[in-house]
């Protein structure tokens, strides 16, 4: 295998800290890359953080933003947080109920030197692929004025369901900032393979995300932020599959992102503690 950039700390996996808890922790499990949540930035700006105190902070703990983790609300399909059922709101965390408006997540990106913004289309409904491209092709537009580069993160069961789709909304834009967020669970649960990143044109990943799977019975329903196991816990062909990506796209960034219910219970401290093991373990393998 090529040599991997280093191993970046997802932010979804520690949704209870603070932006800066996730900069300090990630520091202290030697992380030095990281995403994050353009909700913890608007909490942070709100409960009295500067910009220029958080770009301190980034220094001092030697931690690198990647991208910001996520535009959620911008595309046409997706609804409105005051429309989801109550059990749904039950189990959504506030990035969801209460998301960020784009200059947000923009200026986000802008104050912490990441390059890329992740997009979804977190509980849209299908959406017809010119209708998805040309809102797309505009949020592109307004980030390459900022020195942005867009992905798109397909997800089962929204507007954006697979890695084939996503590709097709992303050569219909037809901007060049706009590319992928390879999330190695979502490529499972859809059906994917490593067949499906190898075809994909040369330099279509913006970032991967790494985790591990083991598929449940058929039938079974997925449940939203678990599921997921440390690499290497699982049966993904995970070498084969970052492999794929990094021939494809040797400038991605890479970050585990680990969701499940036994890590989702655990303290900040003792999560990222097993994060960083996972992490240090699976890359002994390769």
């Amino acid at each position: 295998m090529r040599d991997l950039p280093e191993i970046g700390l997802g932010c979804a996996n520690l949704l209870q800290a603070t932006l800066p808890e996730l900069i300090e922790t990630a520091a202290r499990h030697d992380f030095h890359r990281i995403t994050a949540r353009p909700y913890a930035f608007a909490m942070a700006m709100r409960d009295g953080l500067t910009e220029d105190g958080l770009r301190c902070k980034l220094t001092a703990a030697d931690i690198e933003v990647t991208m910001i983790d996520a535009l959620t609300n911008v595309l046409p399909g997706v609804p409105s947080p005051e429309s989801l059922d109550p059990a749904t709101r039950a189990v959504m965390p506030p990035d969801v109920l209460y998301p960020v408006d784009e200059e947000t997540v923009l200026r986000a990106a802008e104050v912490m030197g990441a390059s890329i913004i992740n997009l979804t289309h977190y509980l849209g409904m299908p959406t017809p692929t010119h209708q998805l491209a040309e809102a797309v092709a505009a949020i592109c537009r307004r980030a390459r004025d900022r020195g942005l580069s867009v992905a798109l993160e397909f997800i089962p069961g929204t507007g954006l369901p697979d890695l084939p789709f996503t590709q097709g909304v992303v050569e219909a834009c037809g901007e060049a900032n706009c590319g992928i967020t390879l999330d190695v669970f979502h490529l499972d649960r859809s059906g994917g393979t490593v067949d499906d990143v190898v075809r994909l044109p040369p330099g279509a990943i913006a970032g991967v995300q790494i985790s591990d799977r083991v598929p449940p019975p058929p039938g079974t329903a997925h449940v939203p932020f678990q599921g997921r196991y440390l690499p290497g816990e699982g049966s993904l062909p995970l070498h084969d599959l970052v492999s794929a990506a990094f021939d494809n796209s040797p400038g991605a960034t890479l970050d585990i992102e680990v969701l499940s219910a036994e890590l989702g219970s655990l303290p900040t401290e003792e999560a990222a503690a097993r994060l960083a093991a996972g992490a240090r373990s699976w890359l002994a393998t390769l």
